[in-house]
């Protein structure tokens, strides 16, 4: 649900990238006199296709050829800080948009060549598409990156509409008010010169912010002032979904399909299991949550199986050394399990069951219908619940919600570029080897590394000599998933200052860094003496 809400916004800060100032023109002029009441839908649908299609280009030129997303990031910030320079010293600045001028000239007699209705304004929305991309297209880019990882392609379209009625809805707006804006613009064109320079200065404060990521800055201070306020809000919209809708209940439970192997039982299938009940775990053994899931689904086992309860572990890796069937096995062996467990591979079960989530409780009945689902961990006792009553088991099992949680005030922590987000600002994700200093500074929810680090779509990798790994978080337990795939490599840990266990890093798993009952601020230094470290996530509890 927040992604939903995270890509309306993206549409919305879309449109208003200071380059709105380049199609505005084209948008206006075309809206003004028309009576056609439909033709600027289609002027923004021509927009949002056209728009889409190039900055997905752009993306796609950048992950084939690894380019570093730095470089180009700079790049925009020197183009952004030269436009702002010519803005506030007018000479080269008209020189500038006289050339503009001429293309938008052409754009405009291209949209209106086309005719004045619906089709016109079509090949307009191409037009501008193409013209504001190259300014607007990072924006467009994060969200389609955010679209291109959802494993759902369900869940994929309704991101990309979501962007699509963001970016829509104020074109719609300055088409529709056409008239009115340009009478504004009008009455005010006698302080053209000093309103350029002031924004020119904005923009100027504006390519500083962009160079030193003070967005995370922002994001870092919002969750200091309000430690656990997004974490409980999406943890409560998982479990208000869980326990409410009704789109994943009363529906035949899919079949299994692409399964890649599966332990501790010979294949299963829906059909064949008809006159059980049968609840469906979706995991993945790095995952903390799910570990955190792992004693009570084990346990249910072992209480019911005799009584009609068949569970079926659906592993579904979120990480490609999690494919790897002797390190599920090691996990099924270290966590006890001893139900089936199917390995969903390529997500083909996950995908039928239009799954979102890592744990997620399928509990489908006698008759092959899916009765009930739980997303997340907590109520632990509904779910007992659910399956003494299907079983006909007489009382229910006392509330059982599981740790608290609330007082973790740190997120899920990415070190691969695909959702890296908590670096600090004073660092930048590097695709291609390159030192790092220590700053002098960590804020809360920020982790820092030193040495000779890679970034990688879904790890960081320490490539040569020793390093290290600063973090600065609120939370009384801390987890990493990591690997060494070369020689195990032992790391040296404090924690304010004061040493902790040492920790042998090896096989590709979780790994307990900090254990303790302290919900407070901590700021954890891991000391790496050999390279070819591989980091995957920080986790908290």
């Amino acid at each position: 649900m927040l992604q939903v809400f995270f890509a309306l916004m993206a549409g919305i800060l879309t449109i208003a990238a200071p380059c709105i100032l380049l199609p505005l023109p084209i948008i206006l002029g075309s809206s003004v006199g028309q009576k056609n009441k439909t033709r600027p839908l289609f002027l923004v649908f021509g927009f949002v296709l056209s728009f889409s299609i190039i900055a997905l280009l752009i993306n796609f030129l950048v992950t084939t050829f690894n380019l570093n997303p730095n470089i180009l990031r700079i790049s925009a910030v020197i183009l952004l800080t030269l436009f702002a320079i010519f803005m506030i010293w007018p000479t080269p600045f008209e020189l500038f948009m006289t050339s503009w001028s001429k293309l938008i000239g052409i754009a405009s007699k291209a949209g209106q060549s086309a005719g004045q209705g619906n089709f016109g304004g079509f090949i307009l929305g191409l037009i501008i598409g193409i013209v504001w991309a190259p300014c607007a297209g990072p924006i467009l880019g994060s969200i389609l990156t955010l679209i291109a990882l959802q494993k759902n392609f369900a869940m994929a379209s309704v991101l990309l509409i979501a962007y699509a009625i963001g970016a829509g809805l104020p074109m719609i707006i300055i088409a529709y008010s056409g008239q009115a804006l340009t009478t504004k613009i009008k009455s005010i064109a006698k302080y053209s010169k000093r309103i350029q320079q002031v924004f020119g200065i904005v923009l100027i404060f504006l390519a500083g912010a962009i160079y030193f990521q003070y967005d995370t800055v922002i994001e870092s201070k919002l969750l200091t002032a309000l430690p656990s306020f997004g974490t409980n809000i999406e943890n409560n919209l998982i479990n208000n979904f869980s326990t409410n809708s009704k789109s994943n209940t009363n529906l035949a439970a899919p079949e299994f399909v692409g399964i890649s192997n599966w332990l501790n039982s010979e294949p299963l299938t829906i059909k064949e299991l008809r006159g059980k009940v049968v609840l469906i775990d979706f995991w993945t053994y790095s995952c903390i949550n799910c570990v955190r899931t792992l004693p009570y689904v084990t346990k249910w086992y072992d209480q019911y199986k005799d009584k009609g309860l068949v569970i079926i572990g659906v592993h579904a890796p979120e990480f490609a050394f999690e494919k790897d069937t002797n390190n599920v096995k090691m996990a099924i062996a270290q966590y006890k399990i001893k139900y089936p467990v199917a390995q969903d591979n390529n997500l083909r079960t996950w995908s039928a069951y239009n799954n979102e989530y890592w744990p997620a409780e399928y509990l489908i009945d006698q008759t092959g219908k899916i009765v009930y689902t739980h997303f997340g961990e907590g109520e632990y006792d509904v779910t007992e619940n659910m399956i003494r009553q299907l079983l006909s088991v007489n009382g229910n099992v006392a509330v059982n919600n599981g740790p608290d949680l609330s007082q973790i005030g740190s997120p899920e922590m990415y070190f691969g570029t695909n959702r890296e987000a908590y670096l600090s600002p004073q660092q930048q994700a590097s695709l291609v080897p390159a030192d790092y200093k220590m700053p002098t500074d960590l804020a809360l929810n920020n982790f820092a590394i030193e040495g000779n680090w890679q970034f990688l779509p879904d790890k960081a990798t320490l490539i040569s000599g020793d390093g290290k790994i600063k973090l600065h978080f609120s939370a009384g337990k801390l987890f990493m998933v990591a690997q060494s795939l070369y020689q195990p490599i032992t790391l040296k840990i404090t924690v304010d200052g004061k040493p902790q266990p040492d920790v042998t890093v090896y096989q590709s798993q979780l790994y307990t860094l900090f254990n303790s009952n302290n919900y407070t601020d901590h700021v954890i230094e891991i000391t790496i003496p050999n390279p070819g470290l591989d980091a995957f996530t920080f986790t908290f509890g």
